[in-house]
């Protein structure tokens, strides 16, 4: 008897599964035991609901109704591609799987009630936000591959009325929040960028609108990518930056955060880690200090693994990191560009506290092929809304049953946020205050002698509306392709305008004023004017902003000594302004070889002897003219067909792989001329961690101490010396700007020509303001 009522609540089991999707298969994986008890099955589905009643009450108690979108899962071959341009430079990810959106109520008998709001067969809903007042809701549409691309748009959930906010055509606008001033924060491909390690795809940055979407504002001069902006209970914003600067591109996506004017830009998680590869999709807790994220790789689509973090236990690798189910320390993963591929698969997590979330997810994980290779690009995957706790129980909220993956779960509900006034920013103000207490404080400057630093220089970064030629780069971080390349090999990857250099009082504080809504970036200099340590990352100073800090890379944990500097004393702030053009060998570099070296290095001089002349050389791969000095201090040579291009000699041993250094079994390895080479910088293929103090650059390159230092190049002055220790610490910038040296056809003219003319199109006020005054 028992067994034949074993057999008939298996049966009814199986009956459930098949009309309420994943719901049962919960309830049988973690409870199977059960259904064989010797109990009725109406008794143990009665069981099963009072369990769901109680571990949704938290749920139930924070929202009953909840907005969200059906659509595609985001991503192709890269977790941040997509905008989806109806004029896309190249490749797009964009999947007509049909689109909604869609509320759900709570129902504490089964399945959550699913109302359809809007509905499209081949465009896409994504992005759904819910005002503060829990009135209206805020997603992003497309609706069609090639004739629209994704903009703003509002209903009021009272009468399901629509407007749209923000038009465009060949713009993408998405990812946007309500702000607690009424505003609105967007994602915008507006800046016209395309992503420096790929030949063509788009950038986006974070603009503010007002709450009718006029007066667009850009507040982010990110390198590439920001990505899913969101607000916390406290007025923060957090996002995720990719920053690469002077480093590899693979393994530096890290969490950000921000005021909702964008005033104090800083990374709140991760930004000098390989792990998370990628941390999307956080949010705060309410009145917390923990969030969740997803922690994800490069090269895949958004959905991940379900982290909970603590910024108060570290802020980088997995100091602060928990892994869920149970709820434990995790370990750093070093190097994994696929990472959190395996197992249960999340998305969009919206934390209810400090132990519950609803979010999408996938816990069966992604499909794999008939030899078991995971197949994680799969944008029909059925993702389902569901409820989890950070010890791994679960519930099915909403399931997918063959529509379209549930995404971005955001309650209906009235929040309480922090009263924020109104900021409009003062465009008569055209600099920001920068101020650091003690330039020896942090783990950046670990072991240098006070005094050793003497000044401070300021670099600006200017990004490339499109890409045009490209070459290769490859290091301990990873390797790709530099997009309109202003250098050869492991170069910057960006054009670099320096704007001044700053004194350092002896007690290590610095304080200066600079040009605002530009990226800029500092680094330490030694009384010759060579670098002791620099920073790879940048920073924007909004109109009037003053940010500071206590050191270099101090942890972010620690509070600032409450004394006066010597820096902060000073009567009169030094200030340093933008120039009209950036870092170029051939106007900055050759006229001093031209005066100091090519009297004995050019070809007509002594046989053997470096050639140092202003020759150009033409890259058909870079589509660029190089000169012959800067192949030459750069130890650059061509490489035999299938690599007919230019690279660095010490990416080819010992085997040669797209201008990439890697082992005879392909990994990536060290730069063996790291700390000995005749010019040294620092790899754009580095790794994203801190780099020690005093170990790169021009004080440790040989060109100084073993030929200029020691009285070659007689009449070289002290200022010569300290220009060409520049370049080397810049990472030998070639370009002034990208077009310096361009090889281009009529073709890649006109295409570089488009994108110049759209960025100026969409340029908002206050860029445009500020260009006129470069």
């Amino acid at each position: 008897m028992m067994k034949r009522q074993g057999l008939m609540v298996a049966a009814f089991v199986v009956a459930m599964v098949a009309a309420a999707d994943e719901l049962e298969v919960d309830w049988l994986t973690q409870d199977g035991a059960a259904a064989t008890n010797n109990v009725s099955h109406e008794a143990w589905r009665a069981q099963m609901l009072a369990r769901r009643a109680r571990r949704l009450a938290p749920v139930a108690a924070f929202a009953k109704k909840w907005v969200y979108c059906r659509h595609y899962v985001m991503g192709g071959s890269h977790y941040a591609y997509t905008e989806a341009l109806s004029d896309a430079k190249g490749w797009r990810s964009y999947a007509a799987i049909g689109s909604s959106l869609c509320l759900a109520e709570y129902d504490p008998s089964g399945l959550w009630k699913e109302t359809v709001l809007l509905e499209t067969k081949e465009g896409c809903f994504r992005d759904v936000d819910v005002s503060p007042d829990g009135t209206r809701i805020l997603y992003s549409f497309k609706a069609s591959a090639d004739g629209d691309d994704f903009h703003l748009y509002e209903m009021t959930l009272a009468d399901r009325s629509v407007r749209q906010l923000t038009h465009g055509k060949a713009i993408a606008d998405y990812e946007g929040c309500y702000l607690p001033d009424g505003c609105i924060l967007f994602n915008s491909t507006r800046c016209i960028q395309v992503v420096d390690c790929v030949s063509r795809n788009e950038v986006s940055n974070l603009y503010r609108c007002e709450a009718d979407g006029s007066n667009i504002t850009r507040i982010s001069f990110d390198q590439v990518h920001d990505n899913y902006p969101a607000l916390a209970w406290d007025g923060r914003i957090l996002y995720t930056r990719w920053d690469y600067n002077d480093r590899s591109q693979m393994f530096t996506q890290p969490l950000f955060s921000m005021n909702a004017d964008g005033t104090n830009q800083r990374a709140l998680y991760g930004g000098n880690s390989w792990f998370p590869t990628s941390l999307l999709h956080a949010r705060a807790v309410p009145g917390s200090q923990l969030f969740f994220g997803v922690c994800t790789g490069h090269h895949t689509l958004q959905p991940g693994e379900l982290m909970r973090f603590d910024p108060r236990e570290g802020r980088e690798e997995a100091d602060g990191a928990w892994q869920l189910a149970p709820l434990r320390r995790t370990k750093a993963r070093k190097g994994v560009d696929v990472d959190g591929q395996n197992g249960r698969l999340a998305m969009y997590p919206y934390p209810v506290d400090e132990r519950n979330v609803v979010l999408s997810y996938l816990p069966q994980g992604w499909r794999r092929d008939a030899r078991g290779r995971l197949q994680y690009i799969d944008h029909r995957a059925p993702f389902a809304l569901y409820w989890t706790d950070v010890d791994g129980a679960r519930e099915l909220l909403v399931a997918q049953a063959g529509k379209p993956p549930c995404g971005r779960p955001v309650p209906v509900r009235v929040r309480t946020l922090p009263k924020v006034a109104s900021v409009r920013p003062d465009e008569r103000l055209k600099t920001g205050m920068v101020a650091v207490q003690d330039v020896y404080a942090g783990e950046a400057m670990k072991g240098v002698v006070r005094g050793t630093v003497k000044s401070l220089r300021v670099v600006s970064l200017q990004y490339r509306q499109a890409g045009v030629g490209f070459n290769s780069n490859g290091g301990p971080g990873g390797g790709g392709v530099s997009s309109t390349p202003p250098a050869l090999g492991n170069g910057t990857w960006d054009v670099k305008r320096v704007l001044g250099e700053v004194p350092v009082a002896e007690d290590g504080s610095v304080a200066f004023r600079a040009p605002v809504r530009a990226p800029i970036f500092f680094q330490l200099l030694d009384e010759n004017g060579r670098m002791v340590q620099t920073m790879r990352s940048w920073t924007v100073l909004q109109p009037g902003e003053t940010a500071s800090c206590v050191g270099c890379h101090e942890p972010a944990n620690i509070a600032p000594d409450f004394r006066a500097t010597k820096a902060a004393a000073l009567d009169a702030i030094a200030e340093v302004k933008l120039p009209k053009r950036g870092f170029s060998f051939a106007k900055d570099v050759q006229p001093i070889l031209e005066r100091r070296c090519v009297r004995c290095h050019s070809p007509h001089s002594n046989a053997g002897i470096p050639d140092l002349t202003g020759m150009p050389v033409r890259d058909m791969f870079s589509c660029r003219n190089w000169s012959r000095a800067y192949l030459t201090l750069t130890q650059a040579r061509h490489v035999s067909p299938p690599f007919n291009h230019l690279v660095i000699p010490h990416q080819l041993e010992p085997k040669f792989l797209n201008g990439n250094f890697r082992d005879k079994n392909g990994r990536w390895v060290a730069d063996p001329y790291a700390k000995n080479g005749y010019v040294n910088w620092i790899s754009s293929a580095s790794e994203p961690t801190l780099l020690p103090p005093l170990t790169h650059g021009s004080r440790i390159s040989r060109l100084f101490t073993e030929r200029l230092d020691k009285g070659h190049a007689k009449g070289i002055t002290d200022a010569e010396k300290r220009t060409l220790a520049c370049w080397v610490d810049l990472g030998v910038p070639f370009c002034g700007d990208y077009e310096e040296g361009a090889v281009w056809s009529e073709e890649e003219r006109a295409f570089w020509s488009y994108y110049t003319k759209k960025r100026a199109e969409f340029a908002t006020v206050a860029e445009l303001l500020e260009w006129c005054a470069k």
